[in-house]
C-alpha cells in the first residue's frame, strides 16, 4: 500500500503534537521566556489594579493556552511562536472578560454597578429631577444611533458572550478590525447615556 506525500505529512505532524505533548514541561520551559515576556506586554497595557491583582493568573492562563496551541499548529503553516503568541493574547482577553476586568467589556455590568454605587453614597441625588436621566437609559434607543457594524459587535461581544474572532467570523472583518470597532462603540454608548 502506497502513502502518499500528503499521509506522511500528516503522519509526522500528529508525531510532532503527540511529542510535544507528552514534554509539555520540557517545551514550556523552553518557550517560558517568550511566553513570560508575551504576558509582561499584555499586562502593561492593563490598569494598575487589575494588572497587579491578575498577573500570575494571565501567566497561567497564557501557560494553558500555549499547551491549547500545541495541539493544533501545523509545522508546515509557519513557526510555533507566532502561532502562539496571537492565541496567548486572545486567551488573556478572554479570561479578563470572562473575570468581568477586561477595560473595554462589561457595559452593561459598568452601567448598573455605577448607578448602584452612585445611589448608594448619594441618596439625596436621587429626588433630584435630573435623577431620571441617568436612571431610566433606554439601551436600545441608544444602540440606534450606532452603525450596523457596531450594533452587531456590540450585542454580539456583550449580550451574548462572543470573542472578537467569533464577530469577525460572522461578518466578515479580522478580530483586531472588530476588538476596534467595539472599543469605539463602547466609548460612544458611554458618551450618550452619560446626563
Amino acid at each position: 500500500m502506497a502513502f502518499s506525500k500528503e499521509d506522511i505529512e500528516n503522519t509526522i505532524v500528529s508525531i510532532m503534537r503527540v511529542h510535544f505533548l507528552k514534554f509539555t514541561d520540557e517545551v514550556l520551559e523552553k518557550y517560558k521566556e517568550q511566553i513570560d515576556s508575551a504576558v509582561k506586554w499584555y499586562v502593561k497595557g492593563l490598569p494598575r489594579h487589575i494588572a497587579s491583582s491578575e498577573a500570575d493568573d494571565l501567566t497561567a492562563e497564557a501557560r494553558m493556552a500555549f499547551v491549547d496551541a500545541l495541539k493544533t499548529w501545523d509545522p508546515r503553516k509557519g513557526e510555533l511562536w507566532p502561532y502562539v503568541s496571537a492565541r496567548l493574547k486572545g486567551s488573556m482577553q478572554d479570561y479578563l472578560r470572562k473575570r468581568g476586568q477586561d477595560p473595554v467589556a462589561g457595559i452593561y455590568e459598568f452601567i448598573t454597578s455605577a448607578a448602584n454605587v452612585y445611589m448608594a453614597f448619594n441618596p439625596q441625588e436621587i429626588a433630584h429631577e435630573r435623577a431620571g436621566d441617568f436612571m431610566n437609559v433606554d439601551l436600545d434607543s441608544v444602540m440606534k444611533d450606532l452603525e450596523p457594524n457596531e450594533q452587531k459587535i456590540i450585542r454580539g461581544y456583550y449580550a451574548n458572550d462572543k470573542t472578537f474572532k467569533e464577530i469577525g467570523d460572522e461578518i466578515g472583518l479580522s478580530e483586531s478590525q472588530v476588538s476596534r470597532i467595539c472599543k469605539t462603540a463602547t466609548l460612544k454608548i458611554k458618551k450618550l447615556i452619560r446626563p
